[in-house]
């Protein structure tokens, strides 16, 4: 898990605001402002002088009221069987901080606790959420005067990236978490460009800059992947052109094979999955650059062309052109010039 940097991202109301907007339901996403979301202190000392820190706390108007939601954020590794009772522990430890502020309010009218788990291991998360299914069954009198709390939980690993919102920053943090290569983690990047120069946000690109330093370097063997750039345009670019190198050799070996008489079917589709692989990377390098628009106008230009040196000769007016149109122009005409099917 990467705890100092998912402390940094939660330190802005924007990921908290998005994390709500997945996993609130409608009705508590119309009755809190995610505007007005204030962050608090997370460390707790209890009565006995024991100090709990937990991970992010948040404070937000609910029901258009003086009462306070606070969301209390665990970042897990494991699937941790006590995670109920830690949050029951977090929650307690918080109300007692309150009442030292003289916060807490009068009884009855104490604020909201809405504990949110992330969990990224490897395999699923089997724990209870629930403090009341850890303790053994009793007579249905009983059940009133046991503890209870429900955690939410986000499995990273598991949750569908495509079930979340486009331009919701909880969609690039799951898909940072799910990319297995330099080429998953671009086109991730890539969607966090887009949505951050649409809604600026000072600070929280430089924090996924520095995670993508921390994913690529595992990624890469020893010498691989030289270092990336410090903002996040320039941090996905040089990603994008490094893993665009790959497909040289790809090229030669695929342009060998085709053009060889009696080629073996399975080669010749091998070739094409490396044409479109080089296709897809350069509408991304255009949408770095340009925008997710003009990298789609780009995908679209290049959808039939099979020519490597013509790619290679697009990867140039990528690099070179100053702005989208001029880039999307320059395409069109290069490909019609050279009678490219899709250059209308």
């Amino acid at each position: 898990m990467h705890d100092p940097i998912y402390r940094r991202l939660f330190g802005y109301r924007r990921m908290v605001a998005d994390l709500l907007r997945v996993v609130g339901d409608a009705a508590l996403l119309r009755e809190v402002d995610l505007e007005a979301l204030e962050k608090l202190p997370a460390d707790y000392v209890g009565d006995r002088g024991q100090q709990r820190r937990g991970d992010t706390v948040w404070r937000v108007s609910y029901r258009g009221g003086s009462l306070y939601l606070l969301i209390l954020l665990e970042f897990q590794s494991t699937s941790d069987s006590l995670m109920a009772l830690r949050n029951l522990e977090y929650t307690t430890l918080l109300y007692r901080e309150l009442e030292r502020r003289s916060e807490l309010g009068s009884p009855g009218a104490w604020p909201t606790v809405l504990p949110v788990v992330l969990y990224n291991g490897e395999t699923r998360w089997t724990a209870e959420l629930e403090m009341r299914e850890l303790i053994a069954p009793v007579p249905h009198w009983l059940e009133p005067c046991q503890p209870s709390q429900r955690s939410l939980l986000l499995d990273e690993r598991r949750v569908p990236v495509d079930d979340l919102p486009l331009g919701n920053l909880i969609r690039a943090l799951v898909g940072f978490e799910q990319s297995r290569s330099p080429d998953e983690l671009a086109q991730v990047a890539v969607a966090v460009n887009d949505w951050l120069r649409e809604r600026p946000e000072p600070g929280l690109a430089d924090v996924f800059v520095d995670w993508m330093h921390q994913i690529a370097a595992r990624m890469a063997r020893a010498g691989e992947l030289a270092p990336l750039g410090r903002n996040l345009e320039e941090a996905a670019m040089t990603l994008v052109e490094r893993v665009a190198q790959w497909p040289e050799q790809w090229r030669r070996e695929g342009v060998a094979q085709g053009r060889r008489e009696g080629v073996a079917q399975g080669r010749r589709e091998e070739a094409a999955d490396r044409l479109a692989w080089e296709r897809g990377m350069l509408s991304r390098q255009a949408a770095l650059r340009f925008g997710s628009l003009v990298g789609d106008q780009i995908r679209t230009l290049l959808n039939d062309t099979e020519d490597w040196d013509h790619l290679a000769r697009v990867a140039e007016l990528v690099i070179s052109a100053a702005s989208g149109r001029e880039l999307t122009d320059a395409v069109t005409a290069f490909l019609r010039t050279n009678q490219q099917p899709n250059a209308n």
